[in-house]
């Protein structure tokens, strides 16, 4: 009978360990901001890491677009590539585990869409077509950048 409440112990245990990780999984660690938008508290090492991140990836956009507009195939492909492989970036599962569900869909279809805009610029060879590619990635990246911002936390 002593065991049987001692497993229990445990099982109710792990339940509620597992409930907590889920429940930080969805919803990350946020606040409103004042502007009204979710801000997503991260350490000043993660958020300057996120940043840098993003300011590589807006840089090789506007270099597509650049090379896009040129109609040079070659190097919309080139740069297409190098969208594709920034994105897939370094994880940082402690900045994953911040972040809110919402913003994490958002995040992996803008990356997504970076491998989808590479393999049709290998395979269509149709800078048009990449261009819009690109008006659709810069939509979502609109979108989230309207919803949310990076915080510093306090300690």
């Amino acid at each position: 009978m002593k065991n049987i409440k001692v497993l229990w112990s445990i099982i109710i245990l792990l339940l509620v360990i597992v409930l907590g990780v889920g429940y930080q999984f969805v919803t990350g660690s946020v606040l409103t901001a004042k502007d009204g938008r979710t801000a997503i508290v991260l350490t000043k090492g993660e958020r300057n890491f996120v940043l840098t991140e993003m300011r590589g990836l807006l840089s090789h956009m506007q270099q597509l677009i650049s090379a896009a507009a040129d109609k040079d195939i070659d190097r919309t492909i080139k740069i297409a590539k190098l969208l594709t492989e920034d994105s897939k970036g370094e994880t940082q599962v402690s900045i994953i585990a911040k972040t809110p569900l919402a913003f994490k869909k958002l995040s992996t279809n803008i990356h997504t869409q970076f491998g989808e805009l590479y393999a049709d610029a290998v395979t269509k060879r149709d800078t048009d077509h990449s261009l819009k590619q690109v008006s659709i990635i810069m939509q979502n990246c609109i979108a989230c950048h309207g919803a949310y911002q990076l915080v510093e936390s306090d300690k």
